[in-house]
């Protein structure tokens, strides 16, 4: 589905880098972690990011890159990709100043990165990344060669004009039998469009009667193009009654509110224990049957069983 965005700004979560690795002495940092932007064809935009080293005696060259980056994985994981894009790249557009310094124990740098959208820029997500790597360690008591460490600062561009939005379900599933609670309910979307998007709803809950027992909400978060995203959500419930539930999703994503299709599951639900219970509570009342028909014949009429 096509929509016409106009300065859209779009959030995506719980994005992190999967090749980090710890430097001997010393772990750089960067803030922040994401930033969220929107441009014309033509633009420029200017943001700044600080580098700092937390170490009390290490000192620590940086280098500076951009890069584009890509999903890894179905849980929202993101890595910086060396080879560059296609259809979403963003690194080609970036210059960054300085891209070589030095930080000494507790110091940091503000660095400066500049983003030049092309006035043939195609609308919709560009994706890419303002890294900082070690270049070299040195300080008292170092010993050993360093391991180099490489953390980033994610970087989510929406290019205005004209984009597709096509966000589809391909997955939506619960465990087939539960004793008790909480339901864990695991939802895939795929994001077969031009620019991220953000699916929002919930799940309602009935019993085997079509009563609603209840609406559980899943997380909000956004499905870069190209990518599966796992989503999880639970059923707070506690103690499951005998019988079969049907859990119903629903929801929209994108500018406007377009629905995804629904998508119905069903699941069995029965605690032993309770079951257990029921069953000697059967049993109790079964052996002692003739005990409390005599005792509501006494109660009811007065009467008692003869012998």
């Amino acid at each position: 589905m096509k929509r016409n965005i106009f300065l859209g700004i779009f959030i995506i979560g719980s994005l992190t880098f999967a090749d980090q690795a710890l430097a001997q002495g010393t772990a750089i940092g960067i803030s922040p972690v994401t930033f969220e932007l929107t441009g014309n064809p033509g633009d420029v935009i200017v943001n700044q990011i600080k580098v700092y080293n937390p170490s009390e005696e290490t000192k620590v060259g940086i280098k500076m890159e951009a890069e584009d980056i890509r999903t890894e994985g179905e849980g929202g994981q993101v890595v910086a990709e060396p080879k560059e894009l296609e259809t979403f790249s963003l690194r080609r557009w970036i210059t960054i100043e300085p891209k070589e310094f030095v930080l000494g124990p507790k110091q940091q740098e503000f660095v400066t990165f500049t983003i030049a959208i092309p006035k043939n820029a195609e609308p919709g997500g560009h994706y890419g990344a303002v890294l900082a790597s070690t270049k070299s360690v040195a300080g008292p008591g170092f010993t050993g060669a360093a391991i180099s460490q490489r953390v980033g600062t994610v970087i989510l561009l929406s290019v205005a004009g004209e984009v597709e939005e096509d966000l589809e379900v391909v997955g939506f599933s619960a465990p087939q039998y539960s004793e008790y609670g909480p339901i864990t309910f695991e939802i895939k979307f795929k994001n077969q469009g031009t620019i991220h998007v953000k699916p929002k709803g919930g799940i309602t809950i009935s019993d085997w009667l079509g009563r609603k027992l209840a609406e559980v909400s899943f997380p909000e978060k956004n499905v870069l193009p190209g990518a599966v995203r796992k989503i999880q959500t639970s059923w707070n419930t506690k103690w499951l009654l005998l019988g079969r539930y049907t859990a119903t999703l629903h929801g929209s994503y994108g500018i406007s509110n377009t629905p995804f299709k629904s998508q119905v599951i069903t699941f069995w639900g029965f605690s032993w224990k309770i079951g257990i219970g029921i069953l000697a509570i059967v049993i109790f009342f079964f052996l002692t049957r003739r005990r409390w028909i005599a005792a509501l014949k006494i109660l009811i009429k007065g009467e008692e069983i003869k012998k």
